[in-house]
């Protein structure tokens, strides 16, 4: 962000010179035959500057530029490609995230994704002795392709959520409704 405000600004600076009549490279007044002695032109410059100016005193609402829902075309379903094996749904969502577009989309997350397939009964959460949350599955998640294994990290056991083939498949095939709140299919 900071890198895109000091473009901002000496893009203004440069664009302030020539409405002054100025060379931004050499300092140089400008030649008084060309189009920039044109008063239309100068105003032009005046104005473009003053809302630079506005963007670096306000700074750009770059919220309201990104894209607020995920939307996934089935040409970029087609275009995603799961490592062999059991995933948990952080590599599900990483997978995804590499084909659709940032500019029409929000990316997928892990934790949304979970969220929604806790709401749908496909996944479940545990509150553990410590008060902390945990996703776990279900007697309906081994029908839509989710498991629980076992994984060590550091010596530390722990219980995954893990995605099978059969899992990643139905996920992909439903994955845009599953988080546009639609209902859907809940049969493999």
């Amino acid at each position: 962000m900071i890198h895109e405000l000091e473009k901002i600004t000496k893009a203004k600076n440069v664009l302030f010179k020539i409405a002054k009549g100025i060379d931004p490279l050499s300092g140089e007044t400008l030649s008084e035959n060309g189009f920039f002695s044109d008063p239309r032109i100068i105003r032009c410059f005046y104005y473009v500057t003053e809302i630079l100016d506005d963007v670096i005193n306000e700074g750009p609402d770059m919220d309201s530029l990104k894209p607020k829902e995920f939307k996934i075309s089935p040409e970029e379903k087609m275009r995603v490609v799961f490592p062999e094996g059991k995933i948990g749904v952080n590599e599900f969502s990483r997978q995804v995230n590499l084909w659709i577009d940032p500019a029409r989309s929000k990316k997928l997350t892990g934790a949304e994704l979970n969220k929604r397939l806790k709401k749908m009964g496909i996944l479940s959460e545990k509150i553990l002795e410590s008060g902390k949350t945990k996703t776990v599955t279900n007697e309906t998640s081994a029908k839509f392709g989710f498991e629980m294994e076992k994984r060590s990290f550091h010596g530390v056991e722990y219980d995954m959520v893990l995605i099978n083939d059969g899992g990643k498949k139905y996920l992909l095939q439903n994955i845009d409704t599953i988080m546009d709140h639609k209902q859907i299919d809940t049969e493999i």
